[in-house]
């Protein structure tokens, strides 16, 4: 097997230097924010009648309790000590 592509260059010094935690409190404002913005919107859609407003309020409602979700094992993750998660990749639902 051939070498495609060759790096050259110094070496990089920071894969060797061990990462810091991140902190947990970005984290809870963020579930703070969600929790606080899924209130509001449960409100909306108690108010709304049947049509295309109410269907996008429920498609963002849909969204924020997976990002909500998200957030919350994360901040869990962190104060347990576990390992932080690198990059989820998440697909979010959208619609039609």
């Amino acid at each position: 097997m051939q070498k495609v592509i060759e790096f050259r260059g110094p070496k990089s010094e920071t894969a060797a230097e061990p990462l810091a935690p991140p902190s947990i409190e970005p984290i809870l404002a963020v579930v703070a924010s969600l929790s606080r913005t899924l209130d509001c919107i449960k409100t909306m859609c108690a108010s709304e009648p049947t049509g295309t407003v109410r269907d996008r309020l429920e498609t963002e409602r849909a969204n924020l309790v997976i990002g909500l979700f998200v957030a919350r094992v994360a901040a869990m993750r962190l104060s347990s000590g576990g390992p932080a998660p690198e990059e989820p990749n998440l697909s979010i639902a959208s619609p039609g």
